[in-house]
């Protein structure tokens, strides 16, 4: 997918990221600020925003001072995030549609910090755009990226892909290798994926979730995230064909709990 076409998935599952934010976006987004230790002050670029998770707790940690550029291409989740953010008083906090590859401050001038939630690999060329990204930040500065830690939300997945195939018909196909992902899914990955970027004294964190899964929660995650375009083209009654059949996946094998553990990796710009 481009990046118009991305956004386009995500502006379909706004009502259902609102309801998953509590759950999942907003303690990643939590998380990925304290470990890129935004403080008072610091100019800060949130890329691939979505409703606010990062960006909402980064303009606080920022205050009056400091402030964040949230950029996303899917509007109705910057419209959740100016809504957020104008309910907890932070007037320190734009949230600006636009398309990350081109993105750069109308001012001229550079980031204190940058962080990037889980949305390196939603842009065209990972790491070329991801190099320009960082070249936003002043030297000495931090770039902070979120991956999703080596097997989060995988038996969920193959549960869906699953449930799909059986009802349209398909074959199993045979596994393929998760490539850009498989990169950047450990720490050592993800470590040197971020020191070839130019990034030096670079530090991962992992941070362990794990989901109770309700009927509720399985298919809100799958509603609420970019699983959702595994979704497109399919009727409504066949949807409900594919809840059906996931949900029953899941009971049969057990699931009643799903990891979604992240890792944040940061660095420091050079000099």
């Amino acid at each position: 997918m481009d990046p118009v076409e991305i956004g386009g998935v995500f502006d379909r599952a706004d009502a259902e990221f609102a309801m998953l934010a509590p759950h999942l976006w907003d303690p990643i987004g939590r998380a990925t600020v304290d470990v890129a230790d935004v403080g008072p002050g610091e100019r800060v670029l949130d890329i691939c925003c979505g409703s606010g998770g990062s960006a909402i707790p980064a303009a606080a940690a920022a205050g009056p001072h400091g402030s964040v550029d949230a950029i996303d291409l899917a509007g109705a989740l910057l419209r959740q995030g100016r809504r957020r953010a104008a309910e907890r008083g932070l007037a320190n906090v734009r949230f600006i549609r636009t398309d990350a590859t081109t993105w750069r401050p109308p001012d001229g001038g550079r980031y204190d910090v940058a962080i990037c939630v889980h949305g390196v690999l939603m842009l065209p060329d990972k790491d070329a755009s991801t190099a320009r990204l960082a070249g936003l930040v002043r030297p000495g500065g931090r770039f902070a990226v979120t991956t999703w830690a080596n097997g989060a939300l995988e038996q969920l997945g193959r549960a869906l892909t699953e449930a799909l195939q059986r009802v349209r018909g398909t074959t199993a196909a045979s596994p393929t290798g998760r490539g850009a992902a498989a990169e950047i899914d450990s720490e050592n990955g993800l470590r040197h994926w971020l020191t070839g970027l130019g990034l030096t004294k670079v530090a991962v964190v992992r941070v362990p979730m794990k989901l109770t899964l309700t009927d509720e929660l399985a298919w809100l995650l799958v509603l609420g995230s970019g699983l959702r375009g595994m979704l497109d083209g399919l009727d409504p009654q066949r949807t409900s064909r594919v809840r059906g059949v996931l949900l029953a996946l899941l009971r049969d094998r057990g699931i009643g709990e799903l990891d979604a553990t992240t890792l944040v990796g940061v660095g420091t710009t050079s000099m």
